[in-house]
């Protein structure tokens, strides 16, 4: 099972520690390189000092170096070294030099104007770091006339330079950045972790109330829409749908719960009548009255029961399914034939003569609804008026069936949209015995099959059911 929370820490942990240790690692580098570099410039940059200090005129070479200006030289705390050489021998060095038994650099030939930088350990035992390099010394300017008038150029002779110093605090100090390194690669992860993970887990607070929401709602409660304390835009549309699925649902649950109730109180009446009658029958045996008319009631419970069942299996039947749409049908002769079967002569038919009426859809289906629709007209009307079944072509490929009839009792509008649901009835005591209130869920769920529509509409005492064919086959 995935989950969303720990995908979103996981990945996001990962992903940005990956860039930050990347970071640091640049970063790392490029310090110890920094300050590696700047050693080696402090390094040049003092030996360049001591070059200057060399200096040659007609009387040799002299070296003009005081000690006091450069304790590093002189002292014992933190000593540094140099040593020159000049015509092959030894021509000056340090006086940090003389304090050890070791007391001389190592010497090394380079070329001249070369600087070459070598790790060694020092004469007081330190690691360090030793730059030579190889120079002709520098004549002043006063002197060079006088110098060159004796002299040649080139009969001057170079002189080596070596210059040592202690590395141990760079190498402390690159230490201490590559420890502060691996100190960040374990703090920077954990840190990203811990910030990932609250923050993920704040924003989706939202979420987790919603999903509490969701969990306390209950379809039998007629639960109230739900609504998000902090609305968060990427849920607003999941709020929207489930609301709408909840609405759909809550629904559809207080429709089963009272078609489930009314099922029980059809089925109840038949059942305890039939219970009454053998408990008669029982008691009072050989009665002739009684025993005339007990077969025939039974029949007729019987026969009701089998009526409610089987529209019950009709209505269940075709639920949710499509019927095939290949017959040809006529529907002025269907509806004739059914006014005609009906036989009550109060039915009449008005069509235009130059109204097309012929569709492509299915037979049984259109039978069935026009059956019900014409018959529950006649039930729920006054004897002496009339129902009118008005057939219009209306514009493109649709055709408008209208069946229309005087009511005897006023509907509400809330009772027009509850026509169309399985075993309603407008008599609320249901005393019919004929009726059970399952010919317009039955309509209703027949044009759904075909893909038709039905709407009802009430004014001023009439009713009228409009069936809308589509998908007319014009001939």
């Amino acid at each position: 099972m995935i989950s969303i929370r720990k995908t979103l820490t996981r990945r996001l942990s990962v992903a940005i520690s990956l860039l930050i240790v990347a970071a640091l690692l640049i970063t790392d580098i490029a310090v110890d390189g920094w300050v590696e570099r700047q050693f080696n410039h402090a390094v040049h940059d003092k030996i360049g000092l001591l070059e200057t200090l060399v200096d040659e005129d007609t009387t040799g070479v002299e070296f003009e170096f005081a000690g006091e200006y450069y304790p590093e030289f002189t002292g014992t705390n933190d000593p540094e070294y140099f040593q020159l050489w000049y015509d092959g021998e030894t021509f000056e060095k340090s006086a940090t030099l003389h304090m050890h038994s070791m007391n001389a650099l190592p010497f090394k030939a380079v070329k001249e104007g070369e600087t070459v930088l070598e790790d060694i350990v020092l004469p007081d035992g330190r690691n360090g770091r030793i730059a030579y390099t190889r120079f002709i010394p520098q004549i002043d300017t006063e002197n060079r006339e006088a110098y060159f008038a004796t002299k040649q150029k080139g009969e001057r002779k170079p002189m080596t330079l070596a210059y040592a110093v202690s590395i141990e605090q760079l190498q402390y100090s690159l230490w201490l950045i590559d420890a502060a390194f691996i100190l960040a690669l374990i703090i920077v992860p954990l840190t990203v972790r811990f910030t990932v993970k609250n923050t993920v887990a704040y924003a989706l607070t939202p979420l987790d109330a919603f999903i509490g929401q969701i969990r306390n709602t209950r379809l039998i409660d007629k639960p109230e829409p739900m609504q998000m304390k902090v609305p968060v835009e990427e849920l607003l549309p999941v709020v929207e749908s489930l609301n709408y699925f909840i609405a759909e649902n809550s629904k559809h649950y207080q429709r089963e719960r009272r078609l489930t109730s009314d099922i029980a109180h059809e089925l109840k009446t038949p059942v305890t009548e039939l219970i009454t009658m053998a408990e008669i029958a029982t008691r009072f045996p050989g009665d002739e009255e009684l025993e005339a008319h007990f077969k025939p009631d039974v029949l007729t419970i019987g026969l009701r029961m089998k009526s409610i069942i089987s529209g019950l299996m009709l209505l269940h039947k075709y639920s949710n399914q499509k019927l095939a749409c290949a017959d040809i049908i006529d529907v002025c002769d269907l509806l004739t034939k059914v006014i005609d079967s009906e036989g009550s002569g109060r039915v009449h038919l008005v069509i235009d003569e130059a109204t097309d009426a012929t569709v492509k859809s299915n037979l049984f289906a259109l039978e069935s609804v026009f059956t019900n629709l014409i018959a529950n007209a006649l039930q729920y009307s006054p004897t002496d008026s009339k129902v009118t079944c008005n057939i219009e072509k209306l514009t493109g490929d649709t055709l408008d069936i209208v069946v229309s009839n005087t009511m005897q009792k006023p509907v509400s509008d809330e009772e027009l949209q509850l026509m169309f649901e399985p075993l309603w009835q407008h008599d609320p005591a249901r005393t019919s015995t004929e009726n059970f209130g399952l010919g317009l869920a039955i309509v209703k769920t027949l044009l759904k099959a075909v893909d038709a529509g039905i709407r009802v509409s009430a004014d001023e005492g009439d009713i009228a059911f409009r069936l809308t064919l589509r998908n007319t086959q014009q001939m």
